[in-house]
């Protein structure tokens, strides 16, 4: 295969996860890159901040060994710095922690027996009758566990983080996740308690000894400063006869572009091309909308808040949806003798109004913390608040179809791809952006080459 002419410059919009996964592809299978992020930092949602001796992520990412092949290009990068951890998750439910993934021996002594009855014949009827579509999230959950267990655990608790009504919200957002669960793995999980354990029942993951970041960090030297662009906003892109000619910067500079993978918001990129896509694309992708959220990161006294990597909060008066603790994915994000968690606040409808102070939020989140006694406010040395705009797409069960339109509209263009969760509105996690990254390399790769 012959070498590529340096005119085959891959111009890539956005140095966030998807941006970043395929520059690094493609600077390894021989292309030209030029990343342009419009912020002054790599790494987008999946940043770790650094303060003093306290390191956090925006977000509660853990690396799932989901994909081979994605997991060992990690370990590749990282090295011994990539950690395998073993520290499951719990649901804050009636003041008593339940196992999450859902296990019956720890529903079994947290609920009473009349709901355990209830929940075990809800199951039963459904693996009886007969299976019916499955139009949204609430179908979705009330076919996998049932309406009493759902109810319990699920419905609150997604409703409290998307922002919206589970009948409205497409199933697909529950990521996977849920796959794998069932009446038979709960019970199953009560008769091989102890040692027995179903693989996707334990807490293990990966995650690196710096912060989740350090993998986008690490990414980010292998394709070198000289080719990321930082501060560097897109204006607009400019087209016709479905090929991009060029695009515009805020700066003013034009830059003529061979090709390009765009990782922006899909509404914020038709916005920006020139001429605008058709009116009915337009219409729907200005109705889509991203769940904000806010992080408030508290700063620890103690050596330990919990032995939990995460702990989730369906109840509805609770003015957050998740908590995480750094230290328990990596010793090395707090220093000894303190740490640091990180209570993450989705923002708007069906949950904190978007207009409230910070001071205001923290001090409903110490409040509602102390009343429950997770937490002493004399432990608290500091607090930060972190605004994270595009960290969920908002994926409802009417979309689907309008979805498709509009990346069928995208897919057109002969020189321009789209990849990334808010550039293709879909739920994904990170071994996801790696995995289409590397195959839509691949892909221009091939169209590149003589």
């Amino acid at each position: 295969m012959s070498k590529l002419k340096t005119s085959d410059r891959l111009f890539i919009i956005g140095g966030g996860p998807a941006g970043l996964s395929a520059g690094y592809f493609a600077k390894k299978c021989g292309l030209n890159v030029s990343i342009h992020e419009k912020s002054g930092a790599i790494g987008g949602n999946c940043r770790t901040i650094i303060d003093g001796g306290f390191r956090y992520d925006t977000g509660a990412h853990r690396l799932h060994d989901k994909i081979d092949r994605v997991t060992m290009e990690i370990k590749s990068l990282l090295g011994s710095d990539l950690k395998r951890v073993s520290a499951p998750s719990k649901i804050h439910f009636n003041s008593k922690m339940i196992d999450f993934p859902l296990r019956f021996p720890n529903i079994f002594f947290q609920l009473k027996s009349s709901l355990i009855v209830k929940i075990i014949i809800e199951n039963i009827i459904n693996r009886l009758k007969p299976k019916v579509d499955i139009n949204s999230f609430k179908d979705f959950a009330y076919q996998k566990y049932g309406k009493t267990l759902s109810e319990l655990f699920l419905i609150s608790y997604t409703e409290k983080l998307w922002g919206e009504n589970t009948e409205k919200l497409d199933p697909v957002i529950s990521g996977g996740r849920f796959k794998h669960l069932d009446i038979r793995t709960l019970i199953n999980s009560f008769i091989n308690n102890s040692k027995n354990k179903p693989k996707h029942l334990e807490g293990e993951f990966y995650y690196p000894r710096l912060g989740f970041g350090s993998i986008f960090d690490s990414i980010g030297e292998y394709i070198g400063s000289e080719n990321i662009h930082l501060n560097s906003s897109v204006q607009s892109i400019n087209h016709e006869q479905n090929k991009v000619k060029s695009v515009v910067l805020e700066n003013g500079n034009v830059i003529k572009v061979g090709n390009l993978i765009s990782t922006m918001p899909i509404n914020i990129l038709a916005k920006a091309l020139k001429p605008k896509p058709p009116n009915e694309i337009l219409t729907f992708l200005e109705s889509i909308r991203f769940r904000k959220i806010k992080l408030c990161i508290l700063y620890l006294s103690i050596n330990q808040f919990t032995e939990n990597a995460s702990i989730y909060f369906p109840d509805i008066s609770c003015p957050f949806n998740r908590i995480y603790e750094p230290k328990n994915r990596s010793a090395d994000m707090a220093p000894d003798g303190q740490t640091s968690i990180v209570i993450e606040i989705p923002m708007g409808k069906n949950n904190i109004n978007v207009d409230i102070g910070d001071e205001q939020l923290y001090e409903e989140i110490v409040f509602y913390l102390q009343c429950k006694k997770l937490l002493k406010k004399e432990t608290i040395i500091k607090y930060k608040m972190v605004e994270i705009p595009f960290a969920y797409p908002v994926i409802l069960k009417d979309n689907g179809i309008k979805i498709k339109k509009s990346i069928s509209y995208f897919s057109a263009f002969r020189n321009m791809d789209i990849v990334g969760r808010n550039a293709t509105f879909e739920y994904l996690h990170t071994h996801d952006l790696f995995d289409r990254s590397e195959k839509l390399i691949k892909k221009i790769k091939i169209k590149l080459s003589p």
